[in-house]
């Protein structure tokens, strides 16, 4: 006897999926600038202290050479003008007098030179010594601070960052699947 063998497998058929996803993130701000300290850029100056002795010192001989200089010309000066009018007297006293009878010139203004001399009140001038000049500069403060400088500057952003990702669906055939028969004879045929 003849008996019929049929061995078969089905259709398989794949899918795949993945899903659409969408992400978006914030875009942080971003910040920028520049920045210089504050300096107070100011100093002091120091205290310092000017002693001008030079008027007690000159009361006293100790002259700079200018000041020697103009006294002792000043003082020639006046010796010259003084000297030259004593010559002067002396010259029109010998013309009017040596010549008179019984008058000795000569000896009366020896006599007059010398009574002069004798009779001179002699004095001393006591002064005060002038105290020295003293100028103080007091300490300053100088210079100018300056404030710094600080700027800063945001940018910002309107929109997010957003990503979409599509999804997809697929289908496909996994396996075709087949039906086969035989023919066995006397049994069934099961590992064919």
């Amino acid at each position: 006897m003849l008996y019929l063998n049929t061995r078969h497998r089905l259709p398989q058929i794949g899918m795949e999926t993945r899903l659409a996803t969408l992400s978006s993130r914030i875009r942080q701000p971003e910040s920028s600038g520049n920045y210089r300290a504050a300096r107070s850029n100011m100093g002091i100056t120091q205290c310092s202290i000017e002693v001008d002795t030079y008027p007690s010192r000159h009361s006293y001989g100790f002259s700079t050479m200018g000041d020697f200089t103009k006294e002792k010309g000043d003082q020639g000066k006046s010796d010259i003008r003084q000297t030259t009018s004593g010559h002067t007297q002396t010259a029109w006293a010998m013309i009017y007098g040596a010549a008179k009878k019984g008058n000795n010139e000569i000896a009366n203004q020896a006599h007059s030179k010398l009574a002069s001399e004798v009779s001179k009140k002699r004095y001393m001038v006591a002064e005060a010594i002038p105290d020295p000049k003293i100028t103080v500069h007091q300490s300053q403060l100088r210079g100018q601070p300056d404030p710094g400088h600080q700027a800063i500057e945001i940018q910002t952003y309107p929109t997010a960052d957003v990503t979409y990702n599509p999804g997809k669906f697929s289908v496909y055939l996994q396996d075709k699947g087949f039906i086969r028969n035989w023919v066995s004879e006397g049994h069934y045929d099961i590992l064919a």
